[in-house]
């Protein structure tokens, strides 16, 4: 399951946070600290100097959101840049054949065009990604029911997400 945290909404965001965690999706639900989990902030200048688009609406939105959420995001300074990050979310990735994202055009999509922006293979197959509002819809769950936990956080909204795909799976 993947899930980022961008400056826009267009398949080439500036990313500021990949987050991603491994599930079984035939599997019980599982307490998050069991899962193998990949996160990293990324600077935003590396995303910049690969043309990545930045929307001042989303970042207006940022700002107005709560200061521990924000920090988190945009200001906390430990960060890689987008390449790094890229290189060490393949490796991570290994041993995987599906990925999952909210959304048939956000966090899968972005991605990729990350990984195309940079010069770097994407770790999985187009073939392979799947979407968690289509699994959701299918599965009639309002996502507005799942957990909402530290919103925002690219890890716990991968737990959200994995939440709400084994309920529609078992709908």
């Amino acid at each position: 399951m993947l899930d980022l945290e961008t400056l826009s909404t267009r398949p080439n965001a500036i990313i500021v946070s990949i987050g991603a965690v491994k599930f079984d999706r035939r599997g019980p639900i599982r307490d998050l600290e069991q899962l193998d989990q990949f996160y990293k902030r990324i600077e935003i200048d590396s995303c910049k100097e690969l043309g990545m688009h930045f929307d001042q609406e989303v970042q207006n939105w940022w700002n107005e959101q709560d200061d521990d959420i924000r920090y988190e995001a945009l200001e906390h300074t430990e960060r890689g840049t987008i390449k790094d990050v890229l290189h060490d979310f393949s490796r991570w990735f290994r041993g995987c054949k599906l990925i999952w994202g909210n959304g048939d055009d956000f966090d899968c999509t972005i991605l990729s065009e990350a990984y195309k922006l940079a010069g770097i293979k994407t770790p999985w197959n187009f073939w392979d990604t799947r979407d968690v509002r289509t699994a959701l819809d299918i599965g009639n769950i309002n996502p507005r029911d799942l957990p909402s936990q530290h919103k925002h956080h690219p890890i716990h909204d991968c737990y959200r997400q994995i939440i709400g795909v084994k309920k529609s799976l078992s709908s």
